[in-house]
């Protein structure tokens, strides 16, 4: 028996939630995402199991809904490359990333500077 439930996180950028996911499909986690236009809000397909990313409104933080084990492991991963992005892109001037590895889902960014 599968229940329904919500997931409150505190990833507010849409870029880096779209950036995430873009990164797991790649990487074959998810089959597939489409972002609605008119709503602030995001489906997520992994081989049929779907997971909805939303927001009430622009000043809230996204929640990811729907069945609880694909919501919760979309959940985490989504935060770990959210993460990753974040970072990524806010790295200062005089630094830059000078390897970066994946290992049994925990990522390791070593910088230069």
């Amino acid at each position: 028996m599968s229940f329904y439930c919500v997931i409150k996180t505190e990833l507010s950028r849409r870029k880096y939630i779209i950036a995430a996911l873009a990164e797991m499909q790649n990487k074959g986690e998810i089959t597939s995402y489409e972002i609605s236009k008119t709503k602030d809000k995001i489906n997520v397909d992994r081989g049929g199991e779907v997971v909805t990313v939303s927001r009430i409104n622009e000043n809230s933080n996204y929640e990811i809904g729907g069945i609880a084990r694909p919501a919760r492991e979309i959940s985490d991963r989504m935060k770990q490359l959210y993460a990753y992005e974040s970072i990524k892109d806010n790295l200062p001037l005089d630094f830059e990333i000078a390897k970066e590895t994946e290992e049994a889902g925990e990522i390791v960014i070593m910088l230069k500077g």
